[in-house]
């Protein structure tokens, strides 16, 4: 009888073990973004979602360029070609920029996702300022549709003297295809 007692007393803290690492799992990718967001670690610049008020004053500006790279990658590329304008731009931290990617959909079908920015180096991440970018919102391209994504930034003149490149990548994600029931 004291066996079958403890049996169970086992069992239910077993399973309320399995339980909580099951609940542990789905937080997991919420608690990695806020520690992202935070750190700044994988160059994340999810907590520029929101446009940036910049408020440059023109007297302090550093005059010492450095260059900003541009990079992207796609999941599917016989569907969608995702790529800058340019490589490279050289710039003076403090002043505004702009650039474009260039996405063409070699589809017949239409292509919705979202681009997920990315610094490098990660301490960067937090003197990037964009002002405007087509990865604050998700896309949708038409079948054979060439589109210009704009992006306005500028390099906060805090950047350490130590960086003289910084690098923003852009991987270009599709949405997941939901079924809908009519």
């Amino acid at each position: 009888m004291i066996e079958k007692k403890v049996n169970i007393k086992t069992a239910k803290k077993l399973i309320f073990i399995c339980f909580s690492m099951f609940l542990f799992s789905f937080a997991l990718i919420p608690l990695y973004n806020v520690i992202c967001d935070v750190t700044g670690l994988n160059g994340n610049t999810s907590n520029l979602k929101e446009k940036s008020d910049i408020n440059l004053n023109v007297s302090n500006i550093n005059f010492e360029k450095l260059n900003v790279q541009f990079i992207s990658h796609e999941v599917n590329k016989q569907n969608l070609e995702f790529k800058p304008s340019e490589f490279q731009i050289e710039v003076v931290p403090g002043k505004i920029y702009s650039t474009y990617y260039v996405a063409t959909n070699k589809s017949k079908s239409i292509i919705t996702g979202q681009a997920v920015p990315s610094v490098s180096p990660n301490e960067a991440s937090k003197y990037l300022k964009k002002i405007e970018c087509f990865c604050f919102e998700e896309q949708q391209f038409k079948p054979g549709e060439v589109v210009k994504l704009p992006i306005y930034f500028a390099v906060d003149e805090k950047l350490p003297n130590r960086i003289k490149t910084l690098t923003l990548s852009y991987s270009f994600f599709e949405s997941a295809k939901v079924s809908k029931k009519d």
